[in-house]
């Protein structure tokens, strides 16, 4: 290579290119934790909290979404108790091990915690307690 050509592969290796989105999807099973129909600013949704563990013996970590659409519904009709098996779909919107606290103070969560936007969810097995 000549030297004109080697600048011009230096050139364009030291520009800045964009980060973008990568709407990557994650596949989770877990139990559902919690769940929670509030009131927000656009209408009613749901708030949901899975539990999911990522390695045998160990505590695992909480995945919450929220959703105003048909898992809205499922929730409605008594299908998200506590315990429930589930698999939910979704892109990862934040990951999170610390808070900071009302005094500023950086607290370390229980679990560490993922959030997921654009849920889908799929149903399994209800809790032993709630199979009649």
């Amino acid at each position: 290579m000549t030297t004109s050509n080697l600048s011009a592969v230096a050139s364009t290796e030291a520009k800045a290119y964009p980060n973008f989105k990568d709407f990557n999807q994650v596949v989770v099973e877990g139990r559902v934790q919690h769940s929670e129909i509030k009131a927000g600013e656009y209408g009613e949704y749901v708030s949901v909290t899975v539990i999911t563990t990522l390695k045998d013996g160990e505590q695992g970590i909480a995945v919450t979404f929220r959703s105003s659409n048909g898992i809205l519904k499922l929730a409605k009709g008594g299908h998200l108790m506590n315990g429930r098996r589930v698999h939910i779909t979704g892109q990862i919107s934040a990951f999170n091990t610390h808070y900071v606290n009302k005094d500023g103070v950086i607290v370390q969560l229980t679990r560490p915690r993922m959030d997921l936007t654009s849920p889908a969810l799929t149903l399994g097995a209800k809790p032993k307690s709630a199979v009649a």
